[in-house]
């Protein structure tokens, strides 16, 4: 017992001391479709149109529907792995160099701020401009949630930071220079959720299982 108690303490100190891994993920420039797929809620980051920029430290709120979500008797299981966009040749309107996205479900009403909202989860990333074109930003690690699925609207907000209240991002657009018209991408993926059965109905399963075997 002595041995196992002190091998146990060995192991838990040598996890210990292994460092966490730090944030490591970068938005980068390349084709979203290729390497942020293959699965999408949508796709529509695409060079071309008007342009919109969002600057620090406001946030740019894109309210858009994730299409036919996967639903079940107990709901949806959302995960989102990243996002895309296109950027202007402006190297001034996208000096930030981080920014921070955050996905929230809008719940049965569809619209923000109500009590049904449920937020997926924020990732915040390192940004550099290196020029126009589709950039793309895979997360580290998915974020997640379960949702009822009675809906299929949600807001995504990116928000840009540089450390002063200078920083901004800008976003292709399909016309014009409004939030509703930025052509962005989202990948990820749902799973309908089915309930477990209740420990009472398990219990209640196992009591008639036992009565048939007396029976027999």
């Amino acid at each position: 017992m002595k041995y196992k108690i002190q091998f146990a303490t060995l192991a838990f100190a040598c996890l210990a001391a292994i460092p966490t891994q730090s944030r490591a993920a970068t938005i980068v420039t390349g084709d979203v479709t290729t390497n942020l797929g293959p699965n999408f809620f949508f796709d529509s980051a695409t060079v071309g149109g008007g342009d919109f920029t969002v600057n620090q430290p406001n946030s740019a709120n894109f309210d858009r529907s994730f299409g036919t979500l996967n639903v079940g008797a107990g709901g949806s299981d959302i995960t989102v792995s990243g996002i895309g966009w296109a950027a202007p040749n402006n190297e001034g309107s996208n000096d930030a160099t981080s920014a921070t996205v955050t996905i929230t479900y809008l719940g049965f009403d569809g619209t923000f701020g109500g009590a049904d909202d449920v937020v997926i989860g924020s990732v915040t990333d390192n940004f550099t401009f290196t020029a126009n074109g589709e950039y793309y930003w895979i997360f580290d690690t998915s974020i997640s949630a379960t949702i009822d699925g009675l809906n299929n609207l949600f807001r995504v907000s990116v928000a840009p930071s540089n450390g002063t209240s200078n920083g901004s991002l800008s976003f292709k657009t399909s016309s014009g220079s409004i939030a509703a018209n930025v052509k962005i991408s989202v990948a990820g993926t749902s799973l309908a959720v089915v309930p477990e059965p209740s420990s009472a109905l398990l219990g209640g399963l196992g009591l008639l299982a036992l009565l048939r075997r007396r029976r027999a």
